[in-house]
């Protein structure tokens, strides 16, 4: 049977699986992916976003913010694969997209890849204060996860010195230093973020109606081919 979108509510063809086994075996991958944790690029910015429901032909994604206004924006899951999306409906913090290639269901489901998995880091550049003892650094922020982060710096960071960490409006956190690699350097968060507070961040520091160029372009460099 054929899938459609539909537009004024979530994906349709979700359920149109035949066969009790088929089904409830596809119903309960499905409401797996509804747990993922995922983000989209738009023109704006990077954005955290929920997967709701899930066919062949598209996607509901849901927002801890009202949903992106752009038509067109890439969607990126954990293994670092992307999806180019185009938005067939929206409402209040979720909107339904069309897939704009072929995907496989199982494959999307499973997230294969040759990339590693990690968690959804959105690539914010930012100025950020990094305090060790009485030393407070200012450096640039690269992007940021729920569980750390990645800077830039001119400055020397031993791995495994416990800093601080204020940006972006977060309450001053602290880390430890895990790598360095000429100017770049990482932390891991001895708390981590709430996924509500990742959300809030990104789209205070990057509002939904800005545009920043050439984003769209990078996303699509990893592309699933159909």
């Amino acid at each position: 049977m054929a899938k459609t979108l539909c537009e004024s509510g979530p994906v349709a063809g979700t359920h149109e699986i035949e066969g009790n086994a088929g089904a409830e075996h596809r119903a309960a991958a499905r409401k797996s992916a509804m747990l993922r944790t995922a983000k989209v690029v738009c023109q704006a910015g990077e954005y955290v976003c929920l997967i709701r429901d899930l066919s062949e032909l598209g996607i509901g994604l849901s927002f801890l913010h009202e949903a992106p206004p752009e038509p067109r924006i890439i969607l990126q899951l954990t293994n670092g694969l992307t999806y180019p999306l185009e938005r067939v409906w929206s409402g209040k913090r979720q909107a339904g997209y069309r897939f704009g290639t072929e995907i496989s269901l199982d494959e999307f489901l499973h997230e294969e890849s040759p990339f590693e998995n990690r968690p959804i880091r959105l690539e914010i550049a930012a100025q950020a204060r990094i305090t060790d003892g009485r030393t407070i650094t200012r450096v640039g922020l690269i992007d940021i996860s729920r569980e750390g982060a990645k800077f830039e710096s001119d400055g020397l960071h031993p791995e495994g010195r416990l800093v601080s960490f204020e940006a972006l409006g977060l309450p001053q956190r602290l880390g430890q230093i895990r790598w360095q690699n000429g100017k770049q350097f990482g932390m891991r968060f001895q708390h981590p973020l709430e996924i509500r507070e990742l959300a809030k961040m990104a789209v205070r520091s990057q509002p939904l109606d800005a545009v920043a160029p050439d984003r769209l372009g990078g996303a699509l460099d990893k592309v699933r081919a159909a």
